[in-house]
């Protein structure tokens, strides 16, 4: 259960941290509401929760990968329960949850055994600036 040895740690924790306050802002600030795409919402819920989840595999090692992604859904159903305690004109819906849960997974299917991957971005990046 070592650190992977990236170059760019500060710069991948950092856009975790930052897809992270995306997630809760978009969470708990007033609804759109005609702004809004109607139908768009449980998409918007999937995309964020697999853009989370895969973005925070690529700094782990797969064992901790079961771990990040239970996280990452604690982060989700956390943020449903604030939706219907702390805000007025949210509410907690188990759509959303599902949503959530079904962008996770989605991820963990494609990264199960690539996580970690951001030692092969790194690799890449370093090889372009070789040439």
């Amino acid at each position: 259960m070592s650190k992977l040895p990236l170059r760019y740690r500060l710069a991948w924790i950092g856009a975790i941290w930052l897809l992270v306050a995306f997630i809760i802002a978009g969470s708990l600030v007033p609804d759109l509401g005609p702004l809004a795409i109607a139908g768009s919402d449980k998409f918007e819920h999937f995309a964020a929760y697999l853009a989370l989840s895969l973005l925070s595999s690529a700094v782990v090692t797969s064992d901790r990968l079961p771990w990040v992604l239970a996280g990452v859904l604690l982060l989700g159903m956390s943020l449903e329960a604030a939706q219907a305690l702390l805000t007025v004109k949210r509410t907690a819906d188990w759509t959303d949850a599902l949503a959530n849960a079904s962008g996770i997974l989605v991820a963990w299917w494609l990264v199960r055994r690539r996580a970690g991957w951001a030692l092969a971005v790194e690799a890449w990046l370093a090889g372009l600036r070789r040439h």
